[in-house]
């Protein structure tokens, strides 16, 4: 994948953290695996089609997700990872990825996204893309996440 494309995806979460008001935003890693695997509980897939092609997955604790999802909305304990949170950890991947996409349409870089889908569980995504993919480590007051990126050549 293409850095300036990366550069997108990394701004996009940034701006759209800080937007919620989640500003310790902190990029803390970036890795290759040969394929999409992610370790973590919540993982939320965007489906990349257009110009790019792949998926985009943000992955996290639930913990963390509890979290995000607290301070989505306005500060109310999240206690259950239920159908709100779930919805709003969606809404936020969601919202990720169309500033992303906006990024790389600046560049002449025309993607569509597919509506986001959560899958609970650890080792949940191993086979729904063998491709290369980069992973994005971040950390935040609410806790870490990471951002994989696989797309096709």
């Amino acid at each position: 994948m293409d850095v300036k494309y990366v550069n997108s995806f990394i701004t996009g979460l940034m701006d759209i953290f800080g937007m919620l008001g989640m500003n310790s935003v902190q990029r803390t890693g970036l890795a290759k695996r040969a394929k999409l695997r992610t370790d973590n509980d919540v993982n939320v897939i965007i489906g990349l089609v257009g110009s790019i092609k792949g998926n985009v997955v943000l992955s996290m604790p639930e913990s963390t997700a509890k979290n995000i999802a607290s301070t989505m909305m306005g500060g109310m304990a999240v206690e259950q990872f239920d159908m709100m949170p779930k919805s709003a950890i969606c809404e936020l991947t969601n919202m990720v990825a169309g500033s992303s996409m906006s990024k790389l349409e600046q560049m002449g870089t025309v993607v569509n996204i597919t509506p986001p889908m959560l899958i609970n569980g650890k080792n949940m995504i191993s086979m729904i893309s063998q491709v290369e993919t980069l992973v994005i480590s971040f950390n935040t007051n609410e806790g870490p996440l990471e951002m994989n990126v696989a797309t096709e050549d």
